[in-house]
């Protein structure tokens, strides 16, 4: 039979309120280690989402102001995604990623037909469905995304930030030469700058005056070095297997040589099981 959507979903939703802070949302976030909450009503009832990259991009927003708020400044009211698309628990799993793919997002709240929450199915999810049900479907190669946006390990967080928003990615490669040596995701961009000081450096001029520079923040400051990667010949199977093992959401992909052809992400592997019949 077809794979339903209540034989992967998560019964336990993780939830904020909309006047909840964004502090309060990461704070649970981190927690929990999940990257999204349910927002909810006072009735319990769903009625908007709230991600890390809503969370990351409401703080680059702020950094820009003449007057930023802080993180506990800000309600999630102000950057929850409203209404949302739900999903029911007989649904099946293919429909779940349509839905996803078409609709851009990274989880469904699972609704009874009365409106209550019972449950979330997200990319994470279906992956898991994916490692499990289809090896032998698809070749890393046949499903990666290719040419690949990078960055040298000097280049500044403002280059990367552009980037970002120029190519609507969540995710940048950091290159030395050809081969893979990081990886800079949207949210690294605030949840790991929120604690970098930048490195003071420190000289002295003819008349022995000290003087002080702030070195701006690289992309070597905030990358997670020495990326897990994968062969561009293996099975997408083994890549939804590292992204479950690791918690982590994209892999660079390598030829024999080291150097790097392209890149899978959970929503590769989404969109297969939106465009794949599959019986088990």
């Amino acid at each position: 039979m077809p794979l339903r959507v209540s034989d992967y979903m998560s019964e336990k939703v993780v939830v904020v309120y909309p006047n909840d802070t964004l502090a309060r949302a990461r704070n649970l976030m981190l927690h929990h280690d999940i990257s999204r909450l349910v927002v909810v009503d006072e009735n319990f009832k769903p009625i908007g989402m709230v991600t890390e990259t809503d969370i990351a991009k409401a703080l680059l927003d702020e950094s820009v102001r003449d007057s930023p708020r802080p993180i506990d400044g800000i309600l999630v009211s102000e950057v929850m995604v409203s209404p949302i698309v739900f999903i029911g628990p007989r649904a099946y799993l293919k429909n779940a990623a349509m839905l996803m793919i078409k609709g851009g997002f990274s989880g469904l709240p699972v609704v009874e037909s009365n409106g209550n929450l019972i449950g979330i199915i997200t990319k994470t999810d279906i992956v898991r469905a994916y490692a499990e049900h289809y090896s032998g479907v698809c070749k890393v190669g046949e499903i990666m995304s290719s040419p690949v946006i990078t960055v040298n390990p000097l280049h500044s967080i403002h280059r990367i930030g552009k980037l970002f928003d120029k190519y609507k990615i969540s995710r940048v490669i950091v290159l030395d030469g050809v081969k893979p040596v990081g990886v800079i995701t949207k949210t690294d961009l605030t949840f790991r700058l929120s604690g970098h000081k930048p490195t003071k450096i420190k000289f002295e001029d003819e008349s022995r005056r000290s003087i002080k520079f702030l070195r701006v923040p690289v992309a070597s400051d905030i990358m997670t070095p020495n990326p897990i990667t994968i062969g561009v010949n293996e099975d997408a199977v083994e890549a939804a297997k590292l992204m479950l093992n690791n918690g982590i959401s994209g892999l660079p992909v390598i030829d024999g040589s080291g150097s790097l052809v392209g890149i899978i992400t959970k929503t590769d592997l989404v969109k297969v099981v939106a465009m794949r019949d599959l019986e088990v």
